[in-house]
């Protein structure tokens, strides 16, 4: 199952109107989405005013889609973007401060019974989950067994989410490099890690406990979720 399928059936499912994804890239995710209200946020869109009509025409919602390209700190932090989001992706610089960064800002946008997606929460292997930088600091790292699949250390933001938000429920589904999923309701068996706990984590303590720290659900789950939105 991939991120599109994932997002657009909880689209459907909640009849979304609103959509807002924070690192679209080169935009092969964002315009395929079906939603009314479409926001896209990227600090550098790798993709031509061209490519951008011609999704227009493949895909309707894009015609009053908004695009900002600038960081998504400067995205949430404008006083004249009040936009609230039924559903937001986040896709952003795979570190642990920004991911985290990223959920917490978009909980404040979120409609009361939105859904947050967080793509690269489950990395298999070393050299994918090093906590790099950026991307390029990681091409450049080389590390042993890169494939060029970078997902840096967001899982860390899943097991700050499950330890310190009592306020959500957090899982995450074994696709596409680990789906997040997360909506305001009590939690469901949290973890008890300090930040301090985590900064000391390592992929190796991870790989151990894969499963508990994220919640992680096989994609049968999501029909489950689905039905109680």
């Amino acid at each position: 199952m991939t991120r599109l399928e994932v997002i657009q059936r909880i689209i459907d499912r909640k009849k979304g109107y609103s959509y807002l994804e924070i690192g679209i890239h080169d935009g092969k995710n964002f315009f395929r989405i079906k939603a009314k209200k479409k926001t896209a946020v990227d600090p550098k869109f790798i993709f031509s005013n061209a490519i951008k009509l011609k999704w227009c025409f493949k895909n309707f919602h894009n015609f009053f889609a908004k695009y900002y390209e600038i960081t998504s700190d400067s995205y949430f932090s404008k006083a004249d973007v009040k936009d609230a989001f039924d559903v937001v992706f986040v896709d952003g610089l795979h570190t642990y401060d920004q991911s985290k960064r990223d959920v917490l800002n978009s909980l404040e946008r979120l409609n009361e019974n939105g859904v947050i997606v967080m793509h690269d929460c489950n990395p298999q292997h070393y050299a994918a989950a090093y906590p790099a930088k950026s991307l390029e600091q990681a091409i450049n790292l080389n590390l042993p067994g890169w494939d060029g699949n970078w997902q840096g250390d967001v899982w860390k933001t899943i097991c700050f989410l499950r330890s310190a938000r009592k306020d959500l429920r957090v899982f995450v589904l074994d696709c596409d490099c680990g789906m997040g999923i997360i909506t305001r309701g009590k939690s469901e068996g949290g973890l008890d890690l300090s930040e301090e706990d985590l900064t000391k984590m390592t992929f190796e303590n991870f790989e151990e406990n894969r499963k508990i720290l994220l919640n992680l659900q096989d994609t049968s789950y999501l029909s489950q979720f689905l039905d109680r939105l």
